[in-house]
């Protein structure tokens, strides 16, 4: 990326809060972003409630309508204006299904794995690679506990599925960084691990703690929103240069 340009940056799972209030963010500050939905107009309502003008969306949002898994519609969003995009921002996840409430399940019970599979294979094609930055979880660590104790049971009933989920792509971003440097269909990576979500306005980047597996930030919650800004102020905002703190790991963040 050439000094002093903007980033350009992908979104997938842009109607999710966490991925919306980074989007919302990047408009704002006149990024030319590029976002996969199924609904067009339902992530264009929601742009306007965020006061997103209908002018700014015409002219620094390219709208893709289809499927993650889709990997042509994935294809798409990766360019923009003929060229890769600088970042790529992975939000999706599934919906809960509480049809048996002692077993909530997914609607798609595979939508994170699939989603970066389908990202990476369509990353493959690029001239210039990506930096992804994947939304996954705390309680997928193997090293050093990173939620409070007194969340396990809520953990264990609520969250099997979709950390089960969120596993496997977590080791599929693994295995790819592992691939010889040439062979790779990202640049470089972050999973970013936020703590238990809440809504709301939130609390500003002052208050969000972030930490490492080694040192992992510890806490119960965090609001979408807030996990929305730090990604941006981290990722879109500053320089993507080797000595950003946060890139190549894990990184938990809590507030």
């Amino acid at each position: 990326m050439v000094a002093g340009k903007l980033h350009t940056v992908a979104f997938f799972g842009a109607t999710g809060g966490c991925t919306l209030a980074c989007l919302v963010h990047a408009l704002e500050a006149g990024i030319c972003c590029s976002a996969l939905v199924r609904d067009p107009a339902k992530l264009q309502n929601l742009l306007s409630q965020r006061g997103i003008s209908e002018s700014v969306t015409a002219d620094k949002l390219y709208i893709v309508k289809g499927s993650v898994t889709d990997l042509d519609a994935v294809q798409q969003t990766l360019m923009y204006n003929g060229r890769p995009v600088d970042i790529i921002i992975s939000g999706v996840g599934g919906k809960p299904i509480f049809t048996n409430p002692l077993r909530p399940k997914l609607d798609n019970p595979t939508i994170c794995q699939d989603a970066v599979r389908t990202i990476l294979a369509a990353s493959r094609a690029l001239h210039a690679k990506p930096v992804l930055v994947a939304i996954s979880s705390v309680g997928l660590t193997t090293k050093k506990r990173d939620w409070p104790i007194a969340m396990l049971p809520l953990n264990y009933w609520l969250l099997r599925e979709p950390h089960a989920d969120k596993k496997v792509m977590e080791e599929t971003i693994f295995d790819e960084m592992r691939r010889p440097e040439e062979d790779r269909a990202i640049r470089d990576y972050t999973l970013v691990r936020p703590s238990w979500f809440t809504d709301g306005e939130g609390v500003g980047l002052g208050k969000i703690r972030a930490g490492t597996e080694m040192n992992p930030a510890v806490g119960y919650t965090i609001c979408r929103n807030d996990v929305g800004l730090w990604i941006f102020e981290n990722f879109l905002r500053r320089p993507l240069q080797l000595d950003n703190p946060y890139l190549g790991q894990p990184i938990t963040i809590t507030a």
